[in-house]
């Protein structure tokens, strides 16, 4: 009786101490829920939910409010941090395959649809007869005026072995054509082209840090190095518009051209398991190189790692423009449902604490951006000859005229004559340029009200239009270099245009091989 009632005693005095751990336990989880934003505001989501299911009058698209939620959240973060579907997902892990199947082309959208830029040589758009210049119209049932180049590409590309069906209008022609283009497994070109200049300085153009873009870059810098017993006096690396990719890509490039010891790039985030610090591990082959980087405003990320480590160890020289401005890291964190988050995870940093995107700047979608030593400027970025490109009057001549310009492609006497074909060629189709000089002197004039002032204002029109029209002389040289660019290009492939065509006339390619003096 005893022993039963020191059972019952013993047993009520756990049980209180269980009732109270429980009661501790609920009111700890109450403060971690009010103390934490994530649960506090999940809860506010699903309050609303259980309104909204249990009130709202019509059926209601559970998972595509869920799939708005998640873009609204992301909506607050920085630029680079996005909610990413399944289909943006398989890309992902494509790319990172250092793969893809399609095609083989690259589009740029146009108003009348997508304007094929570069044909892979030897791709299935190649061996189709599908060539640069040609306008992607549609894919079977699916038109591509308004298309993205991004949401075109997830129609082009699909499972290895499949048809696309494309109607293409040449514009070289006028005629519009049906192509029926088996897809296939196709490696990524980090680099069209790798060669020596005319004085002897390997140029190599990367296009990407993609998958196995180091591992190309390495293999092509040492059949280079050497070749025929040609002593290289130098290297450029062209970076121009290459927007990234990998992290570690870049940092693979970059032990190529350092010293044992010597750091190549710090992270810094919230989390230490995002914090590192990259060394060179041994002595890279080819520090005691000259080495010049080509920068333009679309050289990013990855390109900027590259870029900013070999300019702050003092083992480069840039030439060109400021770049982009991204020293932000993403990471894809996979979700329960098969889709995932892609977040900035850190910031990265150089040779003493230089960050492209300063603490508390994730949000800004440019950083500083990498300051080149000697500036040049681009005529491809001059508001004169995009609108060339973007009325395809450059493709369209080059492409009418093709045999006739690689003929001539190495006779200086015939460079004025076509420049002169080209200028008639460009106003007979339309083309009509204004700059900004000339739209304030029209805007002067009409709003003048004095008949001494509007005379003035009118002289000033006149000045600006001839200043305008005066431009096909000015950027003459680089206009005949990209028309010989094109047709080269067309009849031979990119690798042949970048040998006889850009390598040899390129003036910032030029400016990079002089530049190298500056790290002798």
């Amino acid at each position: 009786m005893n022993h039963q009632a020191e059972i019952s005693k013993g047993s009520l005095v756990v049980s209180s101490i269980f009732i109270f751990l429980i009661i501790l336990l609920c009111g700890v989880m109450g403060e971690l829920v009010l103390s934490d934003p994530a649960l506090k505001y999940s809860q506010v989501l699903a309050n609303a939910a259980v309104v909204i299911r249990d009130n709202y009058v019509d059926s209601f698209n559970w998972a595509a409010a869920a799939d708005s939620a998640r873009e609204a959240m992301t909506d607050e973060l920085d630029p680079f941090s996005r909610y990413v579907g399944h289909e943006q997902l398989e890309q992902f892990m494509e790319d990172l395959s250092g793969g893809y199947c399609g095609i083989g082309i690259s589009v740029v959208p146009v108003d009348s649809g997508l304007l094929v830029y570069d044909v892979r040589e030897g791709s299935p758009a190649a061996t189709s007869g599908v060539l640069p210049g040609d306008i992607l119209i549609a894919s079977d049932s699916t038109g591509f005026i308004g298309y993205s180049s991004a949401e075109a590409l997830r129609i082009i590309r699909g499972k290895e072995g499949t048809i696309l069906s494309a109607k293409v209008f040449r514009p070289a022609t006028l005629d519009t054509l049906y192509f029926d283009i088996i897809r296939k497994r196709i490696g990524f070109l980090h680099i069209p082209f790798a060669g020596y200049t005319p004085d002897s300085v390997v140029y190599i153009r990367l296009l990407d840090f993609n998958a196995g873009a180091a591992d190309d870059f390495r293999n092509t810098l040492d059949t280079l190095i050497g070749i025929n017993g040609r002593n290289a006096k130098g290297i450029i690396i062209d970076l121009r518009d290459n927007p990234g990719g990998l992290f570690n890509e870049a940092i693979g490039i970059a032990g190529s051209f350092l010293k044992k010891g010597e750091f190549i790039v710090g992270t810094s985030s919230r989390s230490k398991w995002n914090e590192e610090s990259h060394f060179a591990e041994s002595d890279g082959e080819y520090f005691q190189l000259p080495l010049a980087i080509l920068t333009d405003i679309f050289s990013a990320s990855a390109a900027e790692v590259l870029a900013g480590t070999l300019k702050y160890s003092g083992h480069a020289v840039l030439v060109g423009d400021t770049t982009f401005g991204k020293g932000l890291v993403q990471e894809y964190i996979r979700l329960p449902e098969g889709d995932a988050l892609r977040l900035t995870i850190s910031r990265y940093f150089f040779e003493g604490n230089r960050y492209i995107n300063p603490l508390d700047s994730a949000a800004d979608v440019h950083g500083v951006g990498l300051s080149p030593d000697v500036v040049c400027t681009y005529v491809e970025d001059e508001p004169f000859y995009l609108q060339l490109e973007w009325k395809l009057i450059l493709l369209r001549f080059a492409h009418i005229h093709q045999d006739e310009i690689v003929s001539a492609a190495h006779n200086k006497n015939e460079k004025n004559r076509w420049l002169k074909e080209f200028r008639k060629y460009a106003y007979e189709n339309e083309f009509s340029y204004k700059s900004e000089t000339t739209e304030s002197a029209e805007r002067l004039a009409n709003d003048s009200e004095s008949s001494s002032l509007k005379k003035l204002a009118d002289h000033a029109v006149r000045i600006a239009k001839l200043q305008d029209q005066k431009l096909f002389e000015k950027y003459g040289d680089f206009l005949w270099m990209r028309l010989c660019q094109i047709a080269f290009e067309r009849k031979f492939g990119a690798f042949r245009a970048y040998k006889e065509i850009v390598v040899p006339q390129y003036e910032p390619i030029k400016m990079a091989a002089a530049a190298l003096s500056l790290k002798d």
